[in-house]
């Protein structure tokens, strides 16, 4: 049965992937694209006599945020710069399509933090980090309910729920798996990236649900971090808790507020309780 598991999610898996290629010309704002030079100059303004500031090597990714006349601009070090277009090629995109049915029989709680008088961090121009939370949480619900998981919501709408219902929710419906969704912040805007946090028995998950994160959303990749934040603690299912992106960082804050960015987030949490659920 073991192995009747795995070729089955392969193959499905193989059946639903296509791959596109960006034709353009031209490079694509919000888009990765890798550098095709042995080396290429990054530097602090969109000219050749502009100062080098940095090297990029040979299969290196980059993210553009605009371009001007044959240069792209990117972010190095939290500081925008410059590095040629005519050295960078898009990157293959790939986009998983994932099947009804594969997580039949398992029930997963979704977290929203914060809620009601409880704002969370706030971002840039006024953000409130739990208004961001459930509109991404809500897509990530709304993914696994398609892949049929029994979906339950800690909160729904913006009301205030105390960390012990949370937690007794999920324990009182002996969920098997719990993942509570959040957005992080700090006082230095360069900083940025993804992470996750579990306590004890979330381990395995928390590293599923990373890598898969890790490999969908163009977000620097922070790690797995243990920590004993009551929600991890006081579960008695596998649980995580994980920050999707710094909402003080306003490169980043624009991208968490895409609907494109919110769909690939739910689309990566989705494989990873398949493969931590398949494993």
């Amino acid at each position: 049965m073991y192995y009747i598991k795995h070729i089955s999610l392969l193959v499905t898996c193989l059946l639903f992937l296509t791959v596109t290629l960006a034709t353009t010309a031209h490079a694509k704002e919000d888009q990765i694209y890798k550098v095709n030079a042995d080396w290429l100059n990054i530097r602090n303004a969109p000219s050749e006599q502009a100062e080098i500031v940095g090297k990029l090597k040979r299969g290196n990714q980059v993210k553009i945020f605009g371009e001007n006349s044959g240069w792209v601009q990117t972010y190095y070090n939290g500081n925008a710069v410059w590095v040629a277009s005519k050295h960078l090629e898009p990157i293959q995109e790939k986009e998983v399509f994932l099947p009804d049915g594969l997580l039949a029989g398992y029930t997963i709680v979704i977290d929203p933090g914060h809620g009601g008088k409880d704002p969370g961090a706030i971002g840039h121009n006024g953000v409130l980090e739990k208004d961001l939370i459930l509109v991404t949480s809500l897509k990530i619900a709304e993914q696994l309910t398609k892949s049929g998981a029994a979906v339950i919501l800690t909160r729904a709408d913006d009301s205030f729920v105390p960390l012990k219902d949370r937690v007794l929710i999920s324990n009182k419906a002996e969920t098997d798996a719990f993942i509570s969704i959040h957005f992080n912040a700090f006082s230095e805007e360069y900083v940025g990236g993804i992470n996750t946090y579990y306590y004890q028995s979330g381990q395995r998950l928390a590293k599923h649900i990373q890598h898969a994160l890790s490999q969908e959303v163009p977000l620097r990749n922070r790690g797995v971090i243990q920590t004993n934040y009551r929600v991890l603690r006081d579960n008695k299912s596998p649980a995580i808790l994980v920050e999707l992106g710094f909402i003080t960082n306003t490169t980043e804050l624009a991208t968490l507020q895409t609907e494109s960015y919110q769909e690939k987030v739910a689309r990566a949490i989705t494989m990873g309780l398949i493969e931590y659920f398949w494993e």
